[in-house]
């Protein structure tokens, strides 16, 4: 389910991301893990929600995004 519009989808559709010490990362493989929907990913008013929720600087949050976007 991702976390900004709450719609459910396949994981292997999603984008997997960790949130450790207030910074979002890729997810290393152990831990709580969130998922975001492309589609969300790729919205300017989703990726503010989420930012603006977990705490997070913006700059670095849009760089993952769009890194984890390409990678699938």
């Amino acid at each position: 389910m991702c976390i900004a519009c709450r719609n459910r989808e396949s994981q292997h559709s999603l984008i997997r991301i960790q949130f450790i010490k207030n910074r979002a990362v890729a997810y290393t493989g152990s831990g709580r893990s969130y998922y975001v929907c492309r589609e969300c990913g790729r919205n300017p008013k989703r990726i503010k929600k989420i930012i603006k929720q977990f705490k997070l600087d913006e700059e670095d949050f849009l760089k993952l995004i769009k890194e984890l976007d390409t990678d699938g």
